[in-house]
C-alpha cells in the first residue's frame, strides 16, 4: 500500500470514526470492511484505525480482533486481557480428563451483544496456554473504572470447556500479547498526539505578561520534550511490524508498548502542567484523554513491567542485534 492509498485509507477511517454512533463503529468497520483489510494489510489497518480511535476517544472491537486474527483463531471471538498492570495471565485453568475449568480473572471490552466464544489466556500447570471456550449467559454492557466511557470491565466467572480446545503451544500467547501491544501502541500515540495538540493550542492562544504562553522557554522546553517522545513513539510503532522472527515482533511490539506509554505519561504531566488551572477543569477535553491514558498505560504489563522483561531479555543475550550507527 503506497502513501497515496494509504491518506486515503486514514480520510475514509476518520469519516467513521468522527460520524458512527458509539454503539455502531463496530458496524460500520464491518461495512467498510476493515476485517479483510486486516488480513490484507494488517500494518495498515491497525496503525490507521488505532491511532484514529486514540485520538476520536472512539472505542471498538479492533484490540480484540487483531489480537485473535494474529494468532489465527478468527476474528469473531471476545479476548479475556490479564488485569490491569500484569502483563502475563491472571486466570487459571485447570484439567480433569477431557474437561477443563477456567477460573476467569480478566477484563473485557462492553459489547452490545454477547460473543459466542471466548479467548482466555491462562496458567495450566505453570505454563500459560491460550484457552477458547463458549460463552453463555449475559456480557458486560457498560464500562467501569476512572474511564467508564473507555469500555472496558473486570469479569470474574468460571468457564467449563472441553480441553481439545486449549492451545499450548506458547507461540500462541507471545502472538496474541505482541498484536496487543502493537495495537495499543498506535492507540497511545494517537491519544498522547491529543493531549500535545490539546496544549499547544492553549499556549499559542493564551497571553500573560504581555507574550503570549508558547513563548516562554520553560514551556517550550517541556512541550519539545514531550515531541520529542511522540517521535520515538511512532518510530517504535512502525518499526514492531518490521522484525523478522516471531521472538523479534515479540520483543519489537514490547518496545513499542513502552515508548508509547513513555510519550503518553510526557504528555499526561507536562500538557497538563502548561494547560494550567484549564487541564483540571470539567470543561477542558484534556481530563478525558488522561483518564484513557491511564488506563491504556497498564493495560498487557505496565512500563515498569515491561522494561524487567527487556532487562532480563537483554541479560540473557537474546535481544535484537541493533544496527551499528
Amino acid at each position: 500500500m503506497d502513501s497515496g492509498e494509504k491518506a486515503l485509507l486514514a480520510e475514509s477511517l476518520e469519516g467513521i470514526v468522527r460520524n458512527a454512533a458509539p454503539e455502531r463503529l463496530d458496524d460500520a468497520l464491518t461495512e467498510f470492511g476493515w476485517r479483510e483489510l486486516l488480513e490484507e494489510e494488517p500494518h495498515a489497518a491497525v496503525s490507521i484505525l488505532l491511532e484514529l480511535q486514540g485520538r476520536g476517544l472512539a472505542r471498538s472491537s479492533a484490540l480484540d480482533i487483531s489480537c485473535t486474527t494474529a494468532t489465527g483463531l478468527g476474528g469473531m471471538a471476545a479476548v479475556v486481557f490479564p488485569a490491569l498492570a500484569h502483563a502475563g495471565p491472571t486466570s487459571a485453568a485447570t484439567v480433569d480428563g477431557s474437561a477443563m475449568t477456567v477460573e476467569v480473572r480478566g477484563i473485557v471490552a462492553v459489547r452490545a451483544e454477547a460473543p459466542d466464544r471466548v479467548v482466555v489466556p491462562a496458567v495450566l500447570d505453570g505454563a500459560t496456554v491460550v484457552v477458547q471456550a463458549p460463552w453463555q449467559g449475559s456480557w458486560p454492557g457498560s464500562g467501569t473504572g476512572i474511564a467508564p466511557e473507555a469500555g472496558w470491565v473486570k469479569l470474574d466467572t468460571t468457564l467449563h470447556a472441553d480441553s481439545s480446545t486449549v492451545t499450548t503451544d506458547a507461540a500462541c500467547w507471545r502472538n496474541l500479547r505482541a498484536a496487543g501491544h502493537r495495537a495499543l501502541a498506535h492507540e497511545l500515540t494517537g491519544l498522547a498526539g491529543a493531549m500535545l495538540e490539546l496544549a499547544v493550542d492553549h499556549v499559542g492562544s493564551r497571553v500573560q505578561f504581555g507574550r503570549t504562553l508558547g513563548g516562554f522557554q520553560a514551556v517550550k522546553h517541556k512541550l519539545a520534550d514531550v515531541r520529542l517522545w511522540q517521535e520515538c513513539a511512532k518510530l517504535a510503532a512502525d518499526a514492531a511490524w518490521e522484525a523478522a522472527g516471531e521472538h523479534e515482533r515479540a520483543i519489537a511490539a514490547a518496545i513499542a508498548k513502552v515508548t508509547a506509554n513513555r510519550f503518553s505519561e510526557a504528555a499526561r504531566q507536562h500538557c497538563q502542567q502548561v494547560l494550567g488551572g484549564m487541564g483540571f477543569t470539567w470543561e477542558h477535553d484534556f481530563h478525558r484523554y488522561l483518564k484513557r491514558a491511564m488506563v491504556l498505560e497498564p493495560f498487557l504489563g505496565t512500563t515498569t513491567a515491561l522494561n524487567a522483561e527487556l532487562g532480563r531479555e537483554l541479560r540473557a543475550g537474546t535481544l535484537p542485534r541493533l544496527a551499528m550507527l
